[in-house]
Formats: C-alpha cells, sequence, structure tokens
C-alpha cells in the first residue's frame, strides 16, 4: 500500500483529537484534511474527494449521524468510519447500519487508528477495482448493443425488404418453385430478425428509466386488448382463450406498454406451448398487496428441472414436441417484472399443463381494489 495515494478527511469538533489524527497520519504519508464541524465536513468532502472519512458522532450543529447520511446518499466509493465515546456504543451500531464502514471508541492508540485506516482502504481498492470492472462491462455492453443494431439488424431490414420485392413480382415474375424457396427464405430471416429484436429489447431495458413513464392504469383492459392480439394465433392453433369475469377494477402503477408485453409473451406461450383444442384461461384476482394474473394452459407441461432454467437468456425447454423459441421471452418478463417490484412464479406438471403467475403491487397513488361503477 502506497499512502501517499490515499486521501483522509477527518471530522471531529475536538482540536486535540484533530490535531493527534493529523500528525499521525501525515507522518505515515497520508493526504490529509481536517474538518471542525459537520457542514464544514460536508464542503470538503465534495473538495476533497476522500478515500476514507473520520465522523465523530457527536458534534454541535450537524450531528455526526446525519454527516454519514449525506455521505452515504453521495454513493461514492469513499469509506466512512465513525468516532464514538465508550458511551454511545449503540450509536455506532445505529451508524453501521446506516452505512459506516466501521467505528472507532475512544480513547484509541495509534496503532488501533492504523489497523483501522489499512483495513478501510483495502475495502476502498476492492470497491474501485468493481466500479472499474463494472464501468468496463458497461462499455462492452453498449457497444455490443451498437453493433448488433447497426452492424446486424440494419443489412438484414434491407435483405427482407429485397426479399418483398422479389416476392411481390416488382422485380419481375418468378416461378412458383423459386417464390416457395424465396417464402422460406423470409421466414426463417424474420425468425432472425424477431430474435435480434428481442435481444436488444432486454439488452435495452436495463439503459431506460422506466419508472419516468409508470402512471396508475386498471389492468383487465390490457388484458382484453392483448387475447385480442392473440385470437388469429389462437385460432391457427386451435386453442381456445377464455379469461375469468371479475366485478371488481384491478388498479396497478407501471408501465403500461411493458406490463401488455409481459402479458402477450406470456399468453403467446400458452398458445404456442398447447395441444390441439386445449384452452388458455387468465384469471384476474387480488393477494393482498400484490395484483395477481395466472395464465393456466392446457399445454405439454415443463419438468421441474426446466422450471429452474426458465428465464435465463437463450435457454430453451428441450421436450419433444415444444416449439423451439428464442428462449429471451421470459428473460424478458422477469427483467420487467423486476423493474416492477413483482415477480413471476412457474407450476407446471408434465402432460397437464402449466399456469404463469404475475404478481404486481397495486396502485400507490390510489385504491388498487375498487368496485366498479
Amino acid at each position: 500500500m502506497n499512502p501517499g495515494r490515499y486521501k483522509i478527511l477527518v471530522i471531529d469538533d475536538e482540536p486535540t483529537i484533530c490535531d493527534a489524527i493529523y500528525q499521525i497520519f501525515t507522518e505515515k504519508n497520508f493526504q490529509v484534511e481536517i474538518a471542525n464541524n459537520g457542514t464544514e465536513g460536508l464542503k470538503k468532502f465534495d473538495k476533497f474527494n476522500p478515500d476514507v472519512v473520520f465522523i465523530d458522532l457527536k458534534m454541535p450543529g450537524i450531528s455526526g449521524m446525519d454527516v454519514l447520511k449525506e455521505i452515504v446518499k453521495k454513493e461514492t466509493n469513499a469509506i466512512p468510519i465513525v468516532i464514538t465515546g465508550y458511551a454511545s456504543i449503540e450509536s455506532a451500531v445505529e451508524s453501521m447500519k446506516t452505512g459506516a464502514f466501521d467505528f472507532l471508541p475512544k480513547p484509541f492508540t495509534t496503532e488501533e487508528l492504523l489497523i483501522i485506516t489499512e483495513r478501510a482502504i483495502k475495502k476502498k481498492i476492492i470497491l474501485d477495482e468493481k466500479k472499474k470492472i463494472e464501468a468496463e462491462k458497461e462499455a462492452m455492453r453498449k457497444n455490443f448493443i451498437s453493433l448488433v443494431s447497426h452492424e446486424l439488424r440494419t443489412p438484414l431490414v434491407a435483405v427482407m425488404q429485397y426479399l418483398e420485392v422479389l416476392i411481390g413480382g416488382m422485380a419481375g415474375p418468378i416461378p412458383d418453385q423459386q417464390k416457395q424457396i424465396l417464402d422460406r427464405m423470409k421466414i426463417r430471416l424474420g425468425e432472425l430478425l424477431t430474435l435480434i429484436n428481442r435481444w436488444l429489447k432486454l439488452a435495452r431495458i436495463e439503459e431506460l428509466n422506466l419508472k419516468e413513464n409508470f402512471q396508475v392504469f386498471p389492468l383487465e383492459p390490457v388484458i382484453d386488448e392483448c387475447i385480442e392480439i392473440l385470437k388469429p394465433l389462437a385460432q391457427e392453433k386451435m386453442v381456445k382463450i377464455e379469461k375469468k369475469q371479475t366485478d371488481e377494477l384491478y388498479n396497478v402503477f407501471g408501465e403500461r406498454d411493458f406490463i401488455k408485453e409481459v402479458l402477450i409473451n406470456l399468453i403467446t406461450n400458452g398458445i404456442k406451448y398447447n395441444r390441439e383444442n386445449g384452452s388458455v384461461l387468465i384469471n384476474l384476482r387480488k393477494n393482498g398487496e400484490y395484483v395477481v394474473v395466472d395464465i393456466m394452459d392446457t399445454g405439454v407441461g415443463i419438468s421441474d428441472e426446466e422450471i429452474a432454467r426458465l428465464g435465463e437468456e437463450f435457454y430453451r425447454v428441450k421436450q419433444e414436441g415444444v416449439v423451439s423459441g428464442s428462449g429471451l421471452g421470459l428473460a424478458i418478463v422477469k427483467k420487467i417484472l423486476d423493474i416492477h417490484n413483482g415477480r413471476l412464479e412457474i407450476k407446471s406438471k408434465l402432460n397437464e399443463g402449466s399456469t404463469f403467475t404475475i404478481y404486481l403491487p397495486h396502485s400507490e397513488n390510489q385504491n388498487g381494489f375498487e368496485k366498479r361503477s
């Protein structure tokens, strides 16, 4: 450890304590700043950007606990340590719950001060390294999103457009056999574009601050819209979609379009992985503080081992007779529900069917369970 690299801020109203700490740290070649009250300490914290900050809990004006709370709010990697008298150990424990790394009881020796400082700096090094790795990963993720979007998706969209021109006969007549080949190419290309678009959506959900668009809305009309959209698919697969009627209006607080995405995804799965003349039953209910949607199908079912892995990116159920998918649908569902402080539960029995249950917190701004007028 090279002490000269590290900066230490001491916030304490006792001059003798400050002088002693200053002397100890400067002799070890640390960079040191002293503040004699909380207000001055917060100003110096912003200007000095310390690696470790010692905070006396009992000071006139702004208390040490309030200073600690303000520093924790700043979400820097600075390591806060509280200084406390023997009589205020309870306060020291409370401060650690608030975000302090450790506490140093008065009186303390030079050795105790240096040991706790060394531990704090080691913690700071770990946090800085973690932050650096996360920043590098985020930069790589954004670069990869850009690469997929511009270098892969854009030319594929252009190829799709050319295929549509050829299939439509706008470039001249083509024999039926060649048209069949082009139609199959278009289907496969469409599947690839769908996969890319889903992956991009999953990758960008984390970037978006969805909560900026949160609003209160009734959930049942969204379910009705999803059923209407998916009726053609259900008819094609010979699957019946039913919704249990309810006398209550269930309001949720969230991003409407993304909740709709969740519902479409799960209802689509209930249709695709069903059996001929099967059904998908949708039930809307309340459970404590949650609005709950059960999506029950009569499909092929999923084993417990497969359920444990559902939601992993690109993981697909490997069962005979099951329609192949991208493995991204449930990953998107779980990501959206996480942002809404919701969750997904899955219950299934092989050859009997599955139930996907969505839990969404009801509206925080008005009663989530209003009687219909």
